[in-house]
């Protein structure tokens, strides 16, 4: 198979699991939600949302495969079902990306940014463009409902390939008569279309099976053995998006209502500085009732990616946890200034350029000027780290960048970078079904990206070489400094120079970091409070799904209430006290 074509379908077969969301357009209609599996095992989770208007018709849909992608977009097209506008948004293999197409007579214009480097090219084409995406059926289904206006005559068009930047054919034929097709309701009949898009030398060939009318009930990708398959339908007044589902009964609070009810505790402004050549933006929430003195106030790290101040990421991770985390604990009294990382708007500079000492840096900004921002006691101040934070935090102390009164790690690793990756891609590409020789492959180009890393010098990994067929080096290679510079940091190394009292807490339903990671960092601190949360997940809230069934939240879900009292217990007994 070719590399354009392991990119068309690979993420199909990436990863098993799924959080929970739905996506709901305006007319208050429930998605149509779909279980993506390869040879019966559930990879993940899709959903379209279609609506059909004069003008022709609009779709929001969206997939996630645990651990390697979440995407959102949205399509709009002619009655016909040629492409007018399309956008779509998030993560792939926690790499942010956004590709917005517009079409017109001459083809499309495509605008990408990718981690924060951003292109514009043409994609020529004297026809009318359809959309088949990579991961997303919503392509598909406004494919198939053009087929069927006129059953007879097989559809041939144009399309484009949005996330593999090609373009193609699709060929759709209706066959005569109903066939019976298995959905977790039973079997049920319906109207089958034969498709097959070519790109290239390429054919990737699908079997669609619609209903009467028209909406796709089963989509199978015959060269991946994946299948998309229609879930019982859900019914109106179910549990909001993001919801586990788990229970009963009065409807749990929401991230926008808790958001509403501790705001009143905090009065909250914008801070910046200057770092490194680039202007840093904060926001700084006090709590409302401070004493005379000031607050005790913690800096808080974000994790990777493109987080802004309120914990946010693309259209996968809508639902603010950084910024329920402040307000939470403003209302105990404790100040919280969330930060933009550099390059993260509204923060300048070039985020593909920053480094783990650079980071530290930032930090050590940070700190100078809360220690001179009204409202804050300057005697009592400290560190709270998030995933990728929580190293930056034990980097910054060990060096002396920063000397805070406490350390609270959250969800942070215990073992080396380098080491996290080879276990979470591997681990993967096997629960993707891949093994033998595939496997090893996939395992090859990781540690062969790895020795690239360490052997550059420039902040970008040029991808040539073996590199040109690198499976993983793209999504890693326009930050190789900042990668070079975590990869074999050693976290234990630098916990044990932080003499300060330090809280690590580590959820049991965290895939990225393992309860392994917590126990070491705890016994290498010299002054550690250890909290295992059974239900936490890596974004801080918890779950009673399997782990893999919530590996981001919902946008309405609520940060940990169980997490909150064990911050606010720790803080109580250190940070409030510290002079």
């Amino acid at each position: 198979m070719s590399k354009l074509f392991r990119t068309v379908i690979a993420s199909l077969l990436a990863a098993a699991g799924i959080a929970a969301a739905q996506q709901a357009g305006g007319s208050g209609a429930p998605a149509a939600v779909y279980d993506l599996s390869q040879a019966g095992v559930t990879l993940g989770e899709a959903a379209v949302d279609l609506q059909a208007t004069g003008e022709g018709y609009r779709t929001t849909s969206y997939v996630e495969i645990a651990g390697v992608i979440r995407l959102d977009d949205e399509l709009a097209t002619r009655p016909d079902g040629s492409a007018l506008a399309y956008v779509v948004a998030g993560t792939v293999q926690g790499v942010p990306i956004e590709m917005r197409l517009e079409f017109g007579p001459q083809g499309a214009t495509v605008h990408l940014d990718q981690a924060g480097r951003e292109s514009t090219f043409e994609l020529a084409s004297d026809e009318p463009l359809y959309v088949v995406d990579n991961n997303l059926i919503d392509g598909l289904q406004v494919l198939a409902l053009a087929a069927l206006q006129e059953p007879a005559r097989p559809l041939d068009v144009a399309v484009v390939v949005p996330l593999a930047a090609a373009m193609g054919r699709m060929n759709v034929a209706v066959r005569d008569g109903t066939q019976s097709v298995e959905l977790t309701t039973g079997a049920v009949e319906a109207t089958v279309l034969d498709a097959a898009l070519t790109v290239g030398p390429q054919t990737v060939e699908y079997v669609l099976f619609a209903d009467e009318a028209g909406r796709l009930l089963v989509v199978e990708v015959a060269a991946a053995g994946a299948r998309y398959a229609l879930r019982a339908p859900v019914e109106e007044g179910a549990a909001a998006a993001g919801a586990d589902d788990e229970d009963e009964g009065e409807a749990p609070e929401t991230a926008e209502a808790f958001l509403a009810r501790t705001a009143a505790c905090v009065a909250t402004r914008e801070l910046t500085v200057e770092s490194g050549g680039a202007t840093l933006y904060g926001q700084l929430s006090l709590p409302v009732d401070a004493p005379a003195r000031g607050a005790p106030t913690l800096l808080l790290l974000p994790g990777s990616g493109a987080v802004d101040v309120d914990g946010n990421s693309g259209p996968a991770l809508r639902n603010a946890g950084y910024r329920q985390l402040a307000q939470a604990l403003g209302c105990a009294g404790y100040g919280v200034l969330r930060v933009a990382k550099m390059g993260i708007p509204p923060s300048t500079g070039d985020g593909n350029a920053a480094t783990l000492r650079s980071y530290a840096e930032d930090t050590a900004a940070w700190f100078a000027a809360l220690a001179q921002a009204e409202g804050v006691d300057a005697g009592r101040l400290g560190l709270i780290g998030h995933s990728e934070g929580g190293l930056v935090a034990l980097y910054a102390v060990a060096h002396g960048h920063v000397e805070p009164d406490v350390v609270v790690l959250l969800a942070t690793a215990g073992r080396p970078l380098a080491e996290l990756l080879e276990e979470q891609v591997v681990a993967s590409a096997r629960r993707a079904g891949l093994a033998g020789e595939e496997l090893e492959a996939y395992a090859d180009d990781l540690v062969e990206l790895l020795e690239a890393v360490r052997a550059s010098t420039g902040q970008a990994l040029e991808l040539t070489g073996d590199l040109a067929d690198n499976q993983i080096a793209p999504l890693f290679a326009p930050a190789a400094g900042l990668l070079r510079s975590e990869i074999d940091e050693d976290p234990l190394a630098l916990a044990a120079r932080v003499q300060v009292p330090a809280l690590v807490v580590q959820g049991l339903k965290d895939v990225q970091v393992l309860q392994v990671d917590g126990r070491l960092l705890a016994e290498a601190l010299p002054r550690a409070t250890h909290l295992e949360l059974p239900d936490l997940t890596h974004n801080l809230v918890e779950t009673r799904l399997p782990a893999e069934q919530k590996l981001l939240p919902g946008p309405t879900d609520v940060v940990s209430e169980t997490l909150l009292t064990a911050l606010t217990t720790f803080l109580n007994g250190t940070l409030k006290l510290a002079r």
